[in-house]
């Protein structure tokens, strides 16, 4: 997974993307599964290095690092990864 290099609001991340998240031990880069508006929050699903799952909920406007290349590398890129 690539590292986390820029700050974005949650509003503005896309499933495939991989934003540092820190559940105890320090930021570890995570993979949007899937997210979604509710409530006047946002429910994200991540999927972390080791496979897991799990659901953190954003308030709208929450900054994030994000990593601006895992769209490319991702297996829905249009380009042949390499």
């Amino acid at each position: 997974m690539s590292e986390v290099s820029g700050n974005d609001r949650i509003d503005d991340v896309s499933p495939g993307d991989s934003i540092a998240i820190d559940r105890g031990a320090g930021e570890q880069p995570c993979r949007v599964v899937f997210k979604d508006f509710t409530d006047a929050r946002y429910l994200v699903t991540l999927e972390a290095g080791n496979g897991e799952t799990f659901e953190v909920e954003l308030p709208p406007g929450a900054t994030v690092k994000r990593s601006l290349g895992s769209k490319w590398e991702s297996v829905q890129s249009p380009t042949p990864e390499s």
